[in-house]
């Protein structure tokens, strides 16, 4: 965890008061000290701004090696190490600083916060632990708390990621501020009824969404997951509910149940409740559609009229749906089933090849090039689709094929939206 889009200015404001710091020691103990730490030091403060961190770190070296005592200049010169990637130079340096015994206790919770960043930079997620829950009782107790929450998120510790986040939201309710985001909390619950469900523990994993869905009302993840346990588990008067419920009140989230949902079985008798039929859920489906297209939804609705009419009415859909469609890839999906559409035309073309058969050759030669060149078209089209139809993050840019909770990229919550970029603009 870097905490790196601010640190330009602090990290120039902090070295030059080491700076200043070490050249009124210099002018007390080393007179001719003067005129090199000016020197190297406004040659490291420009590379740094021109954001060069080599020349950066090579001056400030020199720097440290002419003032070896200089705490701070030591410190930034780890920090340095850290961003160009040499976690075992930045490592070293900290932990030599840690073993001097002149150190306040406010600079020794410091040193041994970078230490922590270090191990985290270089995946020793391990150490970072240790490291941190060492500063629990320290002046720097909250940010390490956060830290801690941020890396247990990291290793995918749900369980230690939700006890963490419940200690910082008493602390912070007992300090009168304001705590975590309740959708953070949801999230590290869905998170739990998941492994909680892979484990075979079904009743414990709805636990878990209830909880989600007490902390989270307003955020549709707990239900979506509670709605697929349930079609998991054959409860189908629930999985109707829920599905009933997210349509209702997220309507740009139905792909995220529409297949499962639109392939659970039927209710065999009254006992099992007011459950829907097929037609009635896919109904639903489709009402959604008109109201929030989008290309996931439409696969799920096409895959399931392709199994159950087959292409023919598939294509009838598009067709009549046209209208609906957002970005390339819904519309793509209606040129790739043109020819059940061109069926009757190309009975008629055979007649007349049939009829006339000193054209045949020649019809048969063009309505193959016509082919080629379609499908050659629509390649181009899909690739042109695929890199303008992705997820991207909204904070770090992070583009995906599909729907995530957390990005990958920077293990930030709720930042893909619900619908694909190209379909953005329509939404």
């Amino acid at each position: 965890m870097e905490f790196d889009f601010w640190w330009l200015p602090g990290a120039a404001l902090f070295f030059a008061l080491g700076w200043l710091a070490a050249r009124r020691e210099s002018s007390r103990q080393h007179p001719h000290h003067q005129a090199v730490l000016p020197e190297a030091y406004l040659r490291g403060l420009q590379s740094l701004l021109g954001e060069d961190p080599l020349r950066a770190t090579d001056a400030f070296t020199e720097l440290v090696r002419h003032e070896p005592d200089n705490l701070e200049l030591q410190i930034a010169l780890g920090h340095l190490f850290r961003r160009k990637g040499e976690t075992d130079r930045a490592i070293r340096v900290h932990q030599n600083l840690l073993a001097r015994q002149d150190l306040t206790a406010e600079r020794r919770a410091a040193l041994q916060r970078e230490l922590s960043l270090d191990y985290i930079k270089a995946g020793l997620f391990d150490r970072a632990e240790q490291s941190l829950q060492s500063l629990r009782n320290g002046p720097l107790a909250d940010e390490a708390q956060k830290l801690r929450l941020d890396l247990a998120q990291r290793v995918r510790d749900w369980p230690l990621a939700a006890s963490i986040a419940l200690e910082i939201v008493d602390h912070d309710a007992r300090q009168g501020r304001a705590g975590l985001p309740p959708t953070l909390l949801a999230h590290l619950h869905a998170e739990i009824a998941q492994q909680l469900v892979q484990e075979g523990k079904p009743d414990e994993a709805s636990l878990a969404l209830r909880e989600a869905k007490t902390v989270a009302p307003d955020h549709p993840r707990a239900w979506i997951d509670s709605c697929l346990l349930s079609i998991e588990l054959g409860k189908l008067s629930q999985a109707d509910e829920a599905a009933r419920f997210i349509l209702d009140r997220w309507p740009e989230q139905a792909a995220s149940i529409a297949s499962p949902w639109l392939n659970m079985s039927e209710a065999t008798n009254h006992g099992e409740g007011k459950c829907l039929l097929k037609a009635q859920r896919f109904e639903a489906l489709e009402k959604t559609y008109q109201k929030a297209a989008s290309y996931d939804l439409l696969t799920s609705l096409l895959g399931y009229i392709d199994k159950a009419q087959g292409p023919a009415a598939a294509y009838a859909f598009l067709t009549a749906h046209r209208a609906y469609h957002r970005g390339l890839l819904s519309m793509l999906a209606q040129i790739k089933r043109r020819d059940i559409s061109a069926a009757p035309h190309n009975e008629q073309h055979q007649d007349d090849m049939t009829t006339d058969p000193s054209n045949a050759r020649a019809l048969a030669a063009k309505h193959a090039d016509d082919e080629a060149l379609f499908g050659e078209i629509i390649k181009l089209l899909e690739q042109l689709a695929l890199q303008s139809a992705g997820y991207v993050c909204n904070h770090c840019g992070f583009q995906a094929n599909r729907h995530y909770w957390q990005c990958p990229g920077c293990n930030q919550w709720d930042r893909y939206p619900a619908y694909r970029t190209d379909e953005m603009s329509r939404a």
